[in-house]
């Protein structure tokens, strides 16, 4: 069950995708509850919406399914191919991991971490499915990095690890393009690592989000990355340092995640260069592709 924040000229809606079908989801919860209640309401248009209210789990979006099944509304409610695949969402804040993936210790090397090594991403850096990643001319080298991110469902504070997955809400693709050149040089005297990680365009999201009810647990799902057609990474979260569980306790021993937050979890081996004209892919399995074109600017 995969959403998706959509737009069709003027028009923002949601797509619900199961089962081969993706219908309009905005439309069928209307529907849904103007059958149910026999009164209409706001549009939902955006993920957010649905998390905040609770909305955005199995139980709710399988009773969505369910009624149109039961009506035979698929084809009415059927989203037509041309639209925009907008970012699935815009997070109160970005939390990042970085070495999370013991075979990218090495090809860095890097030291094993003891404790998950945190960073932020800025909500203004977030690009959607197909936008371009804008590489400043003065910047050097600039890097992608595949990743799964999770999306959190709840406010979260003090969280054991043997609960942490009640709080996951779903998940996507992301990105973390790094300015490495920057980094290397603020590593190298010591320096936090935030300007490498949030120039405009850094973080591209999507292209939806998976709801967390129909991933097993353990999570064990395959990242990959291509640039022009050529694999370029090729792990899985197997290979986690530090699981989900542990980083979502980790965190919020320090912070609380609210609603909405994402959480990424680190890249696996193969990271790379980016250039102006380059196509970069971030697959993770069950969720999608996430493609992006690189421009230059001044």
């Amino acid at each position: 069950m995969r959403v998706y924040s959509l737009s069709r000229g003027t028009e923002d809606f949601l797509g619900l995708e199961y089962n081969g079908f993706k219908i309009n989801l905005t439309k069928a919860i209307n529907l849904f509850h103007l059958m149910n209640s026999d009164s209409c309401r706001e549009p939902v248009k955006d993920i957010e919406s649905l998390i905040w209210d609770n909305l955005f789990n199995m139980e709710y979006l399988g009773s969505i399914i369910e009624f149109v099944s039961g009506h035979g509304l698929e084809s009415d409610l059927a989203v037509e191919e041309e639209y925009v695949v907008n970012a699935p969402l815009f997070p109160g804040k970005i939390i990042a991991l970085g070495n999370n993936y013991r075979m990218h210790i090495k090809e860095m090397n890097n030291k094993m971490p003891e404790n998950p090594v945190l960073f932020g991403k800025w909500p203004s850096t977030v690009i959607g499915h197909g936008e371009a990643i804008v590489k400043p001319s003065w910047i050097g080298m600039m890097s992608y990095e595949a990743e799964l991110a999770f999306v959190v469902g709840r406010r979260a504070k003090h969280v054991h690890a043997s609960e942490a997955m009640d709080y996951v809400a779903g998940y996507t693709c992301l990105n973390d393009i790094t300015a490495r050149e920057i980094q290397r040089k603020d590593r190298a005297e010591q320096l936090p690592w935030m300007p490498s990680k949030n120039f405009d365009t850094f973080t591209p999201l999507g292209p939806c989000v998976l709801l967390s009810g129909v991933v097993q647990e353990p999570v064990e799902i395959g990242v990959r990355s291509r640039v022009n057609g050529e694999l370029r990474q090729d792990g899985n979260t197997r290979d986690f340092i530090f699981d989900i569980p542990s980083v979502i306790e980790y965190i919020t021993r320090i912070m609380t995640l609210e609603p909405c937050d994402i959480v990424t979890t680190g890249t696996p081996a193969g990271v790379g260069a980016l250039e102006p004209g380059d196509i970069v892919e971030v697959s993770c399995e069950g969720i999608g592709t996430l493609t992006n074109p690189v421009t230059l600017s001044e």
